[in-house]
């Protein structure tokens, strides 16, 4: 069995670009997940509010 020519270990690296852009993805769907989680408090909370409203 030969060897061959190049022994060394490839290591697949990202660059900065990749990144960054991988980076701001991941902080974009933090911020829609977030969004959407205050979205859904505000509603519940107002449905709270009109609940109380109506019993007044």
């Amino acid at each position: 069995m030969e060897r061959p020519k190049d022994d060394s270990i490839r290591v697949e690296r990202l660059s900065a670009d990749q990144q960054r852009n991988s980076q701001r993805v991941v902080w974009l769907a933090l911020t829609l997940i977030a969004t959407a989680l205050a979205i859904a408090f505000l509603l519940y909370v107002s449905i709270l509010v009109y609940g109380v409203m109506q019993r007044m």
